[in-house]
This record gives C-alpha cells, sequence and structure tokens, in this order.
C-alpha cells in the first residue's frame, strides 16, 4: 500500500506539472494584455511608443515568455502567485476567499446530496423493474440532463418571484463567515444538490442492481437471507467501490461545475472571480483560478485511487 501511495502520488504530481505548465502556456498566447484592458483607445493612440513600451516593461511584459514560464514555475515552488499587473494585488490574496466559498458550496452540495442518492438508489434497486424503479430512473435522467443554470433560473422563479419564500440572489459577501454565506444561498445550494442527486443516484443504483444480479448474491437468497439484508450488508459495501470513484470525479467536477451556480445567484466564488480576471485580461490571477480547478481534479482523484485501493486489495497491482 505504501508503494501505491507513493506511486500514485508521483503521478499526481507529473500530472499537476502538465496541467500547470498546459494553463500557463494557453494563457500566455491570448492576444492583448492587462495594460491595454485598463487603457482607452484614445491614450493608447495617444501614447507614444517609447512611454508603452517603458510601461510593459515596468509590469514585466516585455519579458520573453521562457523568462516568464520559469519565473511561474519558480512561484509555484515557493507558493509565490504573483502580483495582477495594474493593482500589484497578492494574486494569493485576490483568490484564497473565492476559492474557499467555491469548496464550501461543492462540500456541502456532496455531504447533503450523497445520503439521499444513497437512500433513492437503494430503493429504486430493491424494486428494480417496478413502477418506483422506473420513476427514480426517470426522474435521474432529467434532473442530470438539465443544465444547472436552467434548474437555477426555475427555483428564482417558483421560490423568489411567485412564492418570495427565498432571496433571488446571494446577498452575502465574499469575506463573510462560511456559516452566514452558505444561510444566504439556499437557492444556490438547492441547484447543486439536483443535480448531483440525480447523477449520483444513478450511478449507485446501476452498481447495486449489477451486484443483486451476480452469483454470489443468487447463492445468498437461495440460503434464504431476505432480500433487505443482502442489499444492506453485501450488496452496498460492494457497490460503494465504483461509487466512490464516481463520487470523488463529480466531486472534482463539482467545484469546477459550480462556476455557472455561482454566476446564476451572484455566489461570491471563483466564478465571479474568473470573470473578472477575464475581463480584465489579469492573466496570473486566471492562471491562478485555472490552477486551482486543476488541484481539486488531481486531489480528488488521488483520494479516489487510494480510497477504492483501500476497499479493494485486487486494485493495488
Amino acid at each position: 500500500m505504501i508503494y501505491l501511495i507513493l506511486r500514485r502520488g508521483a503521478l499526481s504530481l507529473a500530472t499537476l506539472f502538465l496541467l500547470a505548465s498546459f494553463i500557463f502556456f494557453a494563457t500566455e498566447v491570448l492576444p492583448g494584455d492587462a495594460l491595454d484592458v485598463s487603457l482607452s483607445a484614445d491614450e493608447l493612440a495617444m501614447m507614444p511608443p517609447e512611454v508603452l513600451a517603458r510601461r510593459k516593461a515596468e509590469l514585466g511584459l516585455d519579458r520573453p515568455i521562457l523568462e516568464r514560464y520559469l519565473s511561474f514555475l519558480g512561484g509555484l515552488l515557493t507558493f509565490d502567485l504573483g502580483r495582477t499587473i495594474i493593482t500589484r494585488a497578492a494574486v494569493a490574496d485576490i483568490v484564497t476567499m473565492p476559492l474557499r466559498n467555491s469548496l464550501a458550496l461543492a462540500g456541502v452540495t456532496l455531504l447533503l446530496a450523497l445520503p439521499v442518492a444513497l437512500a433513492i438508489a437503494m430503493a429504486a434497486a430493491h424494486a428494480k423493474g417496478r413502477a418506483l424503479d422506473n420513476a427514480v430512473s426517470g426522474a435521474a435522467i432529467i434532473g442530470y440532463s438539465i443544465p444547472e443554470f436552467v434548474t437555477g433560473l426555475l427555483l428564482i422563479a417558483v421560490f423568489a418571484v411567485w412564492w418570495p419564500l427565498f432571496p433571488a440572489t446571494v446577498t452575502a459577501s465574499t469575506d463573510d463567515p462560511l456559516g452566514v454565506l452558505l444561510a444566504a444561498a439556499p437557492l444556490a445550494i438547492a441547484t447543486t444538490i439536483i443535480g448531483s442527486i440525480a447523477y449520483l443516484g444513478r450511478i449507485l443504483r446501476v452498481g447495486l442492481i449489477e451486484v443483486m444480479a451476480s452469483d454470489f448474491v443468487e447463492r445468498l437468497h437461495l440460503s434464504g437471507i431476505p432480500r433487505w439484508r443482502i442489499l444492506w450488508l453485501h450488496a452496498l459495501p460492494a457497490a460503494m467501490i465504483p461509487g466512490l470513484s464516481a463520487a470523488a470525479l463529480y466531486a472534482a467536477a463539482l467545484v469546477s461545475g459550480v462556476v455557472v451556480v455561482e454566476l446564476v445567484f451572484a455566489y461570491p466564488g471563483i466564478g465571479a472571480e474568473l470573470v473578472r480576471a477575464v475581463t480584465r485580461r489579469e492573466v496570473h490571477v486566471v492562471q491562478a483560478i485555472a490552477l486551482a480547478a486543476a488541484i481539486c481534479v488531481v486531489l480528488f482523484n488521488l483520494v479516489a485511487d487510494l480510497s477504492i485501493a483501500a476497499l479493494d486489495p485486487r486494485t493495488r497491482r
């Protein structure tokens, strides 16, 4: 197991290096920069070329791309994400709180959605082929197929306009305590939960049905063990192995996927910060946000691999 941890850890670090390099070059080749955005067209037209060149040199925008790449990698090793081009604010200070808020939204979504999805999947697997199973399967397909921004707008129309029970947008600020922030975002949380329950419930249902159809479970049936006992004590642990993998992968996608929900509900997460950074062409902020999302994806995949290896020794080879 120790060898597996070291091997998967090294592979994760190599993956992060490749992703960081891709993020850097993908953002550096984009046309324009933050200085172009900060100046109006008239200012750029009237500014002498030597003045513009001097300002770009002061901001480090004229350095060769290889030099900027090595500086970027060195900053990652020292946990220095650099500073914004115009305001010279620390990128880490800009990204930390929005990232915290997005992780909190994704974490609460998983904590609430996973047990509900598990209960629904078990009920559907127990009633395979009957009306309950068909209803759950149909609802899961619909719930997962509808884009989250559509779900969010529907919830706003119903619970903020027709029946004004909740605020349409989040009124808390970026630096508020997480409890205050999440309490002010019930519709945003509900939006992410609906899609999560649909996806995870569908995956867990398929896993449970496959286990229930195995020869091992058939022998348990023939021995006279009740179906509900087989489902709880034998099928569920076996089905949790692919379920954990699916949950970890979905958690990684959820961290970056909440961007759309954040924009719909004005939730102060990385979505709004990413839009501002792109609009201002603050390359360092865009790189930091993309890198944070990549780290979440790689980390969740690593946790999933190690969890599955701990539960199923056959996967350690």
